[in-house]
């Protein structure tokens, strides 16, 4: 078989290849686990702390000291509902029985959560119907020997009692009304401005973010990212392995106190400065003989003059490669940078200007002025002050902001 015969590998489907899989359901996991956050900001929930893979894949904390476990499990749509037989459910329930065992009724509630249909039938193959039997069981009655066999098959892979199995099954909820992966962020979008007091003056673009550095927060508190910065001294501590195992428990610990510090701090994150596409003047762009001139006139060594030709290309480079791999997105991020370097050129320019010229100065005060305000605490939702100083600008344009009593640019006609 001839290669020109072969498919293409570039454009067939990984078959067997789970990692794209594995990926998706880690960060699904730390959607949920962001989406449990929100319950730390509602008024009408009893939660004071979650933990990111903490015994459980998430762990809630109570105000009355006791705990709600949550298993998470995600399957593709094409795949046929949970059964009370799948090993994946009955492992989830062997969790929870072990945690019984260790923990006892420290536990008020254990939760099988998943974003795929669970079997509903009136029979022993539905977890709905097994674990509302398991609240009202009785070992003699006739109708519960399918709920007695899940028991024992659950006893067994938990290493525990049959009756610590059947205490955690009758505390165990199952949901299936989570969502889907694809809409699972719009979700947590969505719980957040209903949530959060901060919300109702976002954008959608800035509520995004907000939801993106939490999730991002929660896959850094499940992943035990935070050993990284363990403090120094735990080595030298006089019972170093205690500290360390404390250290490591609170960060993965999420508070109200943590939640608020990341959505404030995701919420002051300004969006990039984008602008029309189409307006976007592409790399590779500008007369290389006006630059020359340009450097000749401003007295540029030789070998500078070299320099500026070189990092010239580079950053053309640079640009034509964003274009490339992302696209649209990537000729916005050249022209955001593209953007940075010319106010601050224009500024270079402008200190040189003797004596200053009055928009100078306004402008410069107007900048401090951004910077006061925002240190204030003033919500600029996600502006940046390259954004405020465009609407300085627009403003000028409408005749709504005037720079000067003298009104110069009229006598210039």
């Amino acid at each position: 078989m001839t290669t020109s015969s072969l498919p293409r590998l570039d454009s067939v489907s990984a078959n067997g290849d789970p990692g794209d899989a594995t990926a998706q359901r880690f960060r699904y996991q730390w959607i949920m686990a962001a989406y449990a956050c929100c319950m730390l900001i509602e008024d009408i929930e009893e939660v004071e702390e979650v933990f990111c893979e903490h015994h459980e894949d998430v762990l809630l904390k109570h105000t009355d000291g006791r705990f709600t476990g949550q298993q998470i499990k995600t399957r593709a749509g094409d795949q046929p509902a949970w059964k009370s037989s799948d090993e994946a459910v009955v492992g989830s329930c062997a969790r929870f029985a072990r945690l019984q065992a260790k923990f006892g009724d420290q536990f008020r509630e254990f939760q099988f959560l998943t974003n795929h249909s669970i079997y509903t039938a009136e029979n022993g193959a539905s977890l709905f119907f097994i674990l509302q039997q398991c609240r009202n069981y009785s070992p003699n009655a006739a109708s519960h020997t399918k709920v007695r066999a899940f028991i024992k098959k659950v006893a067994k892979e938990a290493g525990c009692a049959e009756e610590v199995a059947l205490a955690a099954l009758a505390k165990t909820k199952a949901s299936h009304d989570f969502p889907k992966l694809p809409d699972a962020v719009a979700r947590l979008v969505n719980t957040l401005s209903s949530s959060w007091r901060q919300a109702e003056h976002c954008s959608i673009a800035a509520l995004n973010q907000v939801s993106e550095r939490l999730i991002a927060e929660c896959s850094k508190a499940s992943s035990l990212a935070h050993e990284e910065v363990l403090p120094a001294y735990l080595p030298m501590s006089a019972n170093q392995v205690k500290a360390e195992v404390a250290a490591l428990i609170n960060g993965k610990r999420i508070n109200k106190a943590r939640l608020l510090d990341v959505l404030e701090t995701g919420i002051a994150l300004s969006a990039p400065l984008h602008g029309d596409p189409a307006d976007i003047v592409p790399p590779k762009t500008g007369s290389t003989d006006l630059l020359e001139a340009k450097l000749d006139a401003g007295g540029f060594s030789l070998p500078s003059f070299h320099a500026a030709e070189d990092l010239r290309n580079k950053a053309d480079f640079l640009g034509l490669a964003w274009g490339k791999k992302y696209g649209d997105t990537g000729l916005q991020r050249y022209d955001h940078i593209r953007t940075i370097v010319l106010i601050e050129g224009a500024a270079a320019f402008e200190a040189t200007q003797t004596p200053e010229p009055f928009g100078l100065k306004m402008r410069s005060d107007l900048r401090s002025r951004f910077e006061e305000r925002r240190k204030a605490g003033t919500n600029f939702y996600d502006c940046s002050n390259e954004h405020l100083e465009g609407f300085a600008y627009a403003l000028t344009a409408q005749c709504k902001l005037q720079w000067s009593q003298e009104r110069p640019w009229e006598k210039q006609k």
